[in-house]
């Protein structure tokens, strides 16, 4: 696994209105190239965005809070019965 964070050239505009520059945080398996999870926000990367990636890379999207308990389980390799 290879974690890197780089700033775009792209403005964003913030919840507040403001426009800002993003910064693109990106965890790559290096071994097959597959993109294992990203995360845009605000410039300023922080320690929490490479844990946000360790969490969206350990728990598929179905499984995360929001989505319908039948789709959750849809996603599981372990029976749910």
């Amino acid at each position: 696994m290879q974690i890197d964070s780089t700033p775009l050239d792209v403005m964003v505009v913030l919840d507040s209105g403001v426009t800002a520059r993003a910064d693109l945080t990106i965890a790559v398996d290096v071994a097959t190239r597959t993109i294992c999870a990203a995360v845009l926000r605000p410039v300023g990367t922080k320690a929490v965005d490479a844990s946000l990636l360790l969490a969206r890379m350990l728990v598929p999207e179905p499984m995360r809070p929001g989505w319908s308990a039948s789709l959750r389980m849809a996603a599981s390799r372990m029976p749910h019965r």
